[in-house]
């Protein structure tokens, strides 16, 4: 069914509520053909800490309609305890969307690795905080260090 790598990602929106100002980027990458959406839900999270999902199709008309031009996509594949886990990440008086994708950028290259004779040996994400992070060691361990007037 799926062939290339899967990412998920869980977007808090400030102020509880969805906006749909992400879409037409959304959008973009469905129609450049970089991902496929596979999976899109939303949560949402009241003050008392209750939770409530809302699948694309049990979106209001207007904002379904947003969704539209994304394309098919598979639904339900998140399971109670993946959104279980999602809603514990965020806080009372929360929205949220979680999506699932499928990573067509990949085709291509690996494509290119078997044609090479190579194999994807490991993969991975690094946040950007951490890279944030290593680079302002970097730039300290870089530093001159400051000169100590002779006596």
């Amino acid at each position: 069914m799926f062939d290339l790598p899967l990412e998920y990602a869980l977007i808090e929106f400030k102020g509880g509520k969805f906006s749909g100002k992400i879409v037409p980027e959304l959008v973009d990458l469905a129609q450049r053909q970089i991902v496929r959406f596979v999976d899109i839900i939303f949560i949402l999270k009241d003050e008392d800490g209750n939770t409530d999902t809302v699948e694309l199709n049990g979106l209001d008309a207007e904002t379904y309609e947003m969704f539209v031009p994304i394309g098919e996509h598979s639904s339900s594949l998140f399971t109670t305890d993946d959104l279980k886990i999602a809603a514990s990440k965020l806080p009372s008086n929360s929205a949220a969307m979680l999506i699932l994708w499928e990573n067509l950028w990949v085709a291509g290259l690996r494509k290119a690795m078997v044609d090479a004779s190579g194999e994807l040996v490991d993969r991975g994400q690094i946040a950007p905080e951490v890279v944030e992070e290593f680079l302002e060691r970097l730039a300290a361990d870089e530093a001159p260090a400051e000169e100590v007037p002779a006596e």
